[in-house]
């Protein structure tokens, strides 16, 4: 169980849904606690009754505690002078607001809470920067920004100042998820670890009106065909032109609207829509008895402008339509594109779109099947489970909920702490001195656990920790750096510059297997300690620790295939997952020729060649995409030899093809200034070479001989430099691959 405090931009009790109250409650129902923060306001207040009312009830309710709206789930009203974002007012606000979160928070006993933001103006209010010189620590393990529009693009928001708090923002969390493709690349290029998750439905709600429910009132005598619009209705979403000009068109069909008008947007005028007599503008009605009034449309639309805001949104109606079994037309903005299997979209014109709805109304778009199967698969529990799929295996699930108190950190300490704990903490020289005995080390352990992490103390403890063994206690030293200031430097140093590392290979092994069992440090690091694991193992020729190697980067591969985000991940280098998944691969596949076992090599090749035939490199991050080049073809060659091995010329040519999208990759003109240290293209050249001459329909055995032997060399080496290295080098490789030479030998990787 973890606690979560949801920082939204919407009441709880506002009268539209949205994605904040939906994944607090889906959070709450996966069994975790949840504080839901309404909104501190992203706009100075307008003179209208809306907001007038909103400050009423806000100021009636910012004295009040935390009220309970279900097991697990509080609400809170902060206190927070309307429209102060900037100067005086800023600072009055962020006083107010962060020290009685803090109050409530203890109150409500969050040990080590993970924040979870909609506004993109946390950072003005929060301190969320948990890095090296802060003067004062988070109260959160760890931050999400959760963007869900493209706010600043919307009518009357202080657009700069939400830009540039945004990006700001971006910079400071551990993970932006977002819920259209267009935000996450805007997004990516900011934060690294930025996922796209579109929105999705309470399915189970609008799956209500598949049930025989009688229609609501005002809408039975409003005659059939039904075309319904559900949702705000706002100039700067919605073309309002495209839609009076296809109600005067097709004056035979009814036009439904529901919602309120002008909700974000109080310029919008519908005053032309309004007048056409088969246009009934129903206002806004209860979430409840939505479902009843979906029951009774003949099609749900998505009349949508194609602009600067709607290239950036997901607007969630499309799955609640779906899951109401309604058939879809909607504008094709970007995030709806890749679902066409369940609706009907088309460009914003009234041609396509009366042809599109008079498709619909025929019955010739998607059946009722495939739009109850797609809206089946997006409801806010599946997608709430895998964003907390990626917390968890990020580590920062974990810190949410065992990790220390982060408000303790900022809670009161006893007089004589104040004094003693800063001089304990900080002087390294009484540190290493009380570090010398079992007693002194518990000391240091106690007074760690009471008082925020020190840099200077990491970069001298954490080296002297490794040189005298003392490896787990090492590793609690790195997990705090990471959860309190977001550091990874020391675990760094040691995968990637070897003289960091302890001399022996033994000492090694012990130190990298125990920092890969965390659970707290980042993927790719711990994966990559086991890679080291499985490096060391080999060097020593110890089949058992190569095995355990195996098995431990096979959980680690396996995690990797099943995460979309892998497929697409535009994380740089070492923190890509397509990347890591095939150095995954590419050292497992070291580990089972060294033990010479064939069937393992054979499983591994198929099964990177699988994820090969599914992986677009353009998808993925650029330069991250030329670099695993090489060791993706190195997996995708044992293919080429396990079909030489076994006769079998349908796997040669899906290997070959798979080799030739690779090598065509690497070749692609924006790689041209690459610089890596090794050369890829040529690596790629002299493989492609070789898995040309080994074509089953070539009858030269000779030729086919030598280039399987050279693609043996080119799976340990990075290049064939001459015919004296090969001679030399070709011996101490055959070994590896001695029942793919002779299949009749046993297989000792097995035994």
């Amino acid at each position: 169980m973890a606690d979560f405090v949801v920082l939204a931009t919407a009441d709880w009790d506002h009268r539209l849904w949205t994605n904040k109250q939906h994944t607090a409650l889906s959070l709450q129902r996966a069994g975790h606690r949840v504080l839901y923060i309404e909104s501190l306001g992203l706009r100075p207040p307008r003179a209208d009754r809306q907001d007038s009312q909103r400050i009423v009830k806000r100021l009636r309710r910012m004295f009040r505690p935390p009220r309970q709206v279900e097991p697990g789930l509080w609400v809170w009203s902060p206190m927070v002078i309307p429209g102060g974002t900037r100067g005086v007012l800023l600072h009055i606000n962020r006083v107010l607001f962060s020290s009685a979160l803090g109050w409530i928070l203890r109150g409500l006993r969050f040990r080590s809470p993970l924040l979870w933001t909609y506004n993109p103006l946390t950072g003005r209010y929060l301190n969320l920067k948990r890095r090296a010189g802060t003067s004062k620590p988070s109260m959160f393990s760890a931050a999400v920004y959760h963007c869900v529009d493209r706010i600043h693009a919307q009518p009357g928001m202080p657009a700069t100042l939400i830009a540039d708090s945004e990006r700001q923002l971006c910079r400071t969390v551990n993970v932006v998820f977002t819920t259209s493709p267009d935000l996450q690349a805007s997004l990516m290029r900011i934060n690294a670890c930025t996922y796209h998750y579109g929105n999705v439905a309470d399915q189970a709600h609008f799956a209500a009106a598949l049930d025989a429910l009688p229609a609501p009132d005002g809408l039975a005598g409003i005659p059939k065909p039904r075309l319904m619009f559900v949702g705000a209705i706002d100039a700067y979403k919605l073309d309002l032109p495209m839609l009076t000009a296809l109600a005067r068109q097709r004056s035979d069909w009814s036009w439904v609207l529901l919602g309120p008008v002008g909700e974000a947007d109080p310029d919008t005028s519908i005053a032309a829509l309004q007048a056409l007599p088969n246009v009934h503008v129903m206002g806004l009605q209860a979430y409840d008895d939505l479902p009843a009034w979906l029951a009774h449309a003949d099609v749900a639309l998505l009349p949508l402008q194609e602009n600067t805001y709607t290239q950036h949104m997901f607007p969630m109606k499309f799955f609640e339509y779906l899951a109401a079994g309604r058939p879809v037309v909607a504008t094709q903005i970007p995030a709806l594109r890749p679902y066409a299997s369940g609706a009907l979209l088309c460009p914003p014109d009234p041609e396509a779109f009366e042809a599109a709805i008079a498709t619909a109304l025929s019955g010739d778009g998607p059946s009722l099947d495939q739009r109850l199967a797609l809206a089946a698969e997006h409801t806010y529990e599946s997608r709430t489970q895998k964003m907390l799929h990626d917390l968890q295996r990020d580590g920062l699930l974990d810190a949410a909920s065992s990790g220390q108190s982060m408000l303790r950190l900022q809670g009161r300490t006893w007089p004589l702490q104040r004094v003693l704990m800063p001089a304990l903490f900080r002087s390294v020289r009484l540190r290493n001195r009380c570090g010398r005995s079992e007693a002194g080390r518990q000391l240091l352990r106690w007074i760690d656990g009471h008082h925020p992490v020190e840099p200077q103390v990491l970069d001298a403890q954490i080296p002297r920790l490794i040189k005298r063994g003392l490896y787990s206690e090492a590793l609690a030293l790195m997990e705090r750096s990471w959860l309190e200031l977001g550091r990874t430097d020391h675990l760094h140093h040691l995968l990637f510059r070897r003289g960091a590392r302890p001399k022996a290979l033994q000492e090694q092994i012990s130190l990298f297997e125990t920092l890969g069992a965390s659970s707290r440090l980042p993927l790719s690091y711990r994966a990559y300690c086991r890679v080291v694991c499985a490096y060391r193992s080999a060097e020593l020729n110890d089949p058992q620790l190569m095995r355990a190697s195996i098995a431990a980067l096979d959980a680690v591969a396996t995690g990797l295939e099943d995460d979309p985000n892998t497929r697409l991940c535009r994380q740089g280098n070492r923190f890509n997952r397509a990347k890591l998944l095939i150095s995954c691969y590419a050292t497992t596949l070291r580990l089972q020729l060294t033990l010479a076992d064939r069937d393992g090599a054979a499983s591994l090749g198929r099964r990177g060649l699988q994820f090969s035939e599914s992986l677009d490199l353009t998808m993925i991050e650029t330069e991250t995409s030329f670099r695993l080049t090489r060791n993706l073809m190195r997996v995708l060659s044992i293919n080429i030899v396990e079909a030489w091995a076994s006769s079998d010329a349908t796997l040669y040519w899906r290997a070959r093809r798979a080799l030739q999208a690779v090598h065509d990759h690497a070749h692609r003109p924006e790689h041209d200034e690459r610089e890596v240290q090794e050369d890829h293209r040529a690596f790629a050249v002299q493989v492609m070479e070789r898995v040309v001459l080994m074509d089953p329909a070539l009858a030269d055995a000779d030729a086919m001989g030598r280039a399987v032997e050279d693609l043996m060399l080119l799976l340990f080496r990075a290049k064939i430099v001459s015919e004296a290295w090969r001679a030399e080098r070709l011996p101490g490789v055959l070994p590896c691959f001695k029942r793919f030479l002779h299949p009749d030998q046993g297989n000792p990787g097995t035994s």
